[in-house]
């Protein structure tokens, strides 16, 4: 196939069910999308970084910052089909798809996700993902867990997994957090669109059950952490004791705060 060349897409919105207008939720004086696209510039193995979005605001913040908006339907029901307009747009044979809420996202792992998608480049999606550190993370239905095969594939996705707790006590394997961070090779997102929506996908609003109940293999990348994405207004505190606290994240911060 071409020569490998990975995109990454931002989608981002200003009606989130959980937490409306969260994408300008300004944290350190910068609004939480910026941070996000300034760590995914800060990964060298991305031809292109854009934020994909439908509102306006969004733009206006992110342009004047410098950076590049593509602007999507308002009406796509997932972030990836968000993700699949804009990468219309994109030349690239790949895309990651960065949600807007991951604001703690390393640029170190985002070099990863990139690695895994040259090293098989014919794999359709990929997830990131990360080990659980709290039983309390199984039930908590902001935390999206998956079920791993023997060979990273993963097979089931649920926000609930409360039961494991109680039956697991090594480790939790094979569960893993599952990350807002996904990659697609740019021919699997140009489908993505056309294939029905899923009961699991509406039932529990998770889009890669949309990839996983029409069989498409979904791979994961191990990433350093399970860093928390902020969903709902009371991550927010967590976010800013990781960026107080965690060495790996105090010196992301500083470069992104540079610009």
């Amino acid at each position: 196939m071409d020569k490998v060349r990975v995109a990454a897409v931002i989608p981002a919105r200003m009606a989130s069910s959980r937490f409306p207008g969260k994408p300008l939720i300004q944290i350190q004086g910068l609004a939480m999308v910026e941070h996000v696209r300034r760590r995914a510039l800060l990964c060298r193995r991305f031809c292109e970084v854009v934020v994909a979005t439908c509102d306006k605001e969004i733009a206006a913040v992110v342009e004047e910052s410098g950076g590049r908006v593509l602007m999507t339907s308002s009406a796509h029901p997932a972030a990836t089909d968000r993700v699949a307009e804009a990468a219309e747009h994109l030349h690239c044979t790949h895309v990651v798809n960065v949600q807007g809420d991951e604001i703690l996202v390393l640029p170190s792992d985002l070099e990863k996700m990139a690695s895994a998608m040259e090293a098989q480049p014919t794999v359709p999606a990929w997830n990131a993902v990360a080990r659980i550190e709290d039983p309390a993370e199984l039930s908590d239905p902001s935390v999206v867990k998956c079920v791993l095969s023997i060979s990273g594939r993963i097979l089931f996705c649920a926000r609930d997994l409360g039961r494991c707790a109680i039956q697991m006590n090594n480790g939790f394997e094979p569960i893993r957090r599952v990350l807002g961070i996904l990659g697609y090779r740019r021919d699997f997102l140009e489908d993505y669109g056309k294939l029905p929506r899923t009961p699991f996908e509406s039932a529990e609003s998770i889009d890669q059950s949309r990839i996983l109940e029409h069989d498409i293999i979904l791979r994961s990348v191990p990433f350093t952490k399970g860093y928390v994405g902020v969903n709902e207004r009371r991550e927010l505190e967590r976010v800013h004791s990781c960026l107080r606290d965690d060495p790996m994240q105090q010196a992301v911060l500083q470069e992104v705060l540079a610009g």
